[in-house]
């Protein structure tokens, strides 16, 4: 339930995205491949950090950050960057979104 609930936000952000003025030349740290597994990472991560409080949920973070710094050799910043800049242009967005739900469906 909460992984649908995830998938419509990010539906809202695409929706969002595709209003905003497509950035030029906009050069990606990921592969497109790799850029989907982020974000389904990303996803799953909230999933599981929602259901925790306090200094639980705080170190869990912190333990999942290092982790996805390790997996994708980019810092939390340079993260959260590339996630923007997938956002922020609309076709890449749909792309990697498609990729994301293909990846999604894989795991149930």
């Amino acid at each position: 339930m909460t992984l649908r609930i995830s998938m419509l936000t990010l539906g809202l952000l695409l929706s969002m995205a595709a209003c905003q003025k497509k950035e030029v030349s906009v050069t990606y740290m990921l592969s497109d491949e790799q850029l989907a597994r982020l974000i389904l990472d990303v996803q799953l991560g909230e999933v599981a950090l929602h259901e925790l409080t306090g200094t639980k949920q705080d170190s869990l973070k912190n333990l999942y950050w290092l982790r996805l710094a390790t997996v994708y050799k980019l810092s939390e910043p340079e993260i959260k960057e590339e996630i923007r800049k997938v956002e922020n242009d609309p076709e890449k967005f749909k792309l990697i979104m498609d990729r994301v739900q293909t990846l999604s469906d894989s795991i149930r």
